[in-house]
């Protein structure tokens, strides 16, 4: 940015004015800088502007396995709605690995990030490795809570949801009806199993 200001006449403050906001400074002014950024072929690195802000525009999202269409769908609505909102999304999978989950955090952890987006594991989670962690980051879990872990939680309650399904079943099926749930979709959160005979 020093190099910038040296070549285009602009001064650093206003150079950094315009990349924390553009709307901020003067129309002609925005001119002056984009015709600079466009004949000088300059790029802010967004991540060596961030690591100078006490709180950097990075929001880490972590889901257990991108692979599952559930999380996949998830993690690409945050990403936008991050992205909306003026910060940079930074999306990673622990690929159900509690190791990886950990080291996840602790990579976030590096770039000092505004915030994280946590789906953790769930029982196989490292609970004493990510409370420390979740203490030192301002962390959302969603889908699945961990005992003391995160500032909040975001999720389903599955007791009051299995019980809407099984009303469901019985309102609408012809009995005897059976839902069963020997092998649950999202493995990480949900109990195991859970059978439920209706009629």
């Amino acid at each position: 940015m020093e190099e910038l200001a040296s070549v285009s006449g602009i001064s650093r403050p206003t150079l950094s004015k315009f990349f924390n906001d553009p709307q901020s400074v003067r129309k002609t002014t925005r001119a002056r800088i984009e015709e600079a950024l466009e004949r000088y072929d300059y790029t802010p690195n967004v991540y060596a502007i961030n690591q100078n802000r006490q709180l950097t525009r990075n929001i880490g999202i972590v889901v257990p396995f991108l692979a599952d269409p559930f999380f996949a769908e998830v993690a690409r609505n945050l990403e936008l709605l991050c992205s909306d909102a003026g910060f940079n999304p930074i999306l990673l999978s622990s690929h159900g690995d509690p190791d990886r989950e950990v080291a996840n955090l602790e990579s976030l952890r590096g770039i000092r990030p505004a915030g994280v987006l946590l789906a953790p594991i769930g029982r196989r989670s490292h609970r004493d490795a990510l409370s420390e962690l979740c203490d030192e980051l301002a962390t959302v879990l969603f889908d699945c809570d961990v005992e003391d872990v995160g500032d909040a939680m975001f999720g389903s309650k599955y007791s009051q949801s299995t019980d809407i399904m099984v009303e469901y079943l019985c309102r609408t099926g012809e009995p005897p009806a059976l839902f069963e749930m020997a092998r649950a979709p999202n493995p990480w959160s949900a109990p195991t199993e859970v059978v439920h005979e209706l009629g």
